[in-house]
């Protein structure tokens, strides 16, 4: 059963952190955290999704991914990357990226440079957010 407000947890750089709390402060209950230190004393708490940027704590998407999917209470909370800074992927490293997602046990990999040329800004910041409460309220 989950909350009304999906619990969500974001690891993320601290320069995107604002950008977090404006664009899904209304719409989840946000927990944030910037280094790996801090995300994985946060994997104890309770959430109905992790959101993790691809330059979180110098890079370490991938290990926080591997550690999340590796501890039996924390293995089947949905663990959405996101990639938000510096933009967007050619598609061989959108494969690539979006590939070794997967087959560590992400819900998925976002490229929001990507979105934001497919569907423009606001459209595509609604679609990471309809994601991230699909995932909450409907994991896989």
């Amino acid at each position: 059963m989950h909350n009304e407000t999906p619990n969500v947890l974001v690891a993320e750089v601290p320069r995107v952190v604002p950008i977090v709390q404006e664009a899904w402060g209304d719409c989840f209950a946000l927990t944030i955290c910037t280094s790996m230190q801090e995300a994985t004393k946060l994997l104890d708490d309770r959430f109905d999704v992790i959101v993790c940027g691809t330059h979180f704590a110098e890079s370490k998407m991938f290990d926080l991914l591997r550690i999340a999917k590796s501890l039996p209470e924390v293995q089947a909370i949905p663990f959405l990357c996101v990639r938000v800074l510096d933009g967007e992927l050619d598609s061989m490293a959108y494969q690539g990226i979006s590939s070794a997602c997967h087959a560590l046990g992400a819900a998925g990999f976002v490229d929001l440079n990507r979105w934001r040329r497919e569907y423009g800004f606001h459209q595509a910041r609604e679609k990471l957010r309809e994601v991230v409460f699909s995932l909450a309220t409907h994991p896989a």
